[in-house]
């Protein structure tokens, strides 16, 4: 026999996992430690490349309008200008590329507690309905 509230409560924890699954990813497969460090690491080559093509750009847009003889003392200055400029960026995009993948681990970990909640909830219907079906004079 199927009882109507734990059918209730399977459908709407079967409705969290579908809507927010993808949030219990990191929480479940990784310790914070870990899934910050990995993030991190994808962070170092990902702002690297998004760098590189913004110095690059910046780099041909001043070669085609600025035809002038370039003195070595201005490249080693633009040289030296862009490495201050990337550990600056470099800083701040990891710093942010962090706090992101803490809140995401954060709110992940929370969810696993509330259906960490309703699967000991939903548990505790499953023994109250066994214990109701042994016979009386069986206990």
């Amino acid at each position: 026999m199927l009882s109507e509230q734990r059918v209730m409560h399977m459908t709407k924890m079967a409705m969290i996992e579908d809507k927010q699954g993808r949030k219990l990813g990191p929480a479940i497969h990784y310790r914070k430690r870990d899934y910050l460090s990995l993030c991190t690491l994808g962070g170092v080559f990902l702002g690297t490349l998004i760098y590189a093509a913004l110095y690059a750009g910046l780099i041909v847009l001043l070669a085609s309008t600025l035809v002038v003889n370039i003195h070595l003392v201005g490249l080693i200055l633009g040289i030296l200008l862009g490495l201050v400029l990337y550990i600056l960026y470099m800083y701040y995009y990891l710093r942010m590329v962090r706090r992101h993948a803490a809140k995401r681990y954060d709110e992940g970990v929370t969810l696993l507690r509330h259906l960490r909640k309703d699967y000991r909830e939903l548990r505790e219907m499953y023994q109250e309905e066994d214990l109701s079906k042994i016979p009386e004079g069986w206990d």
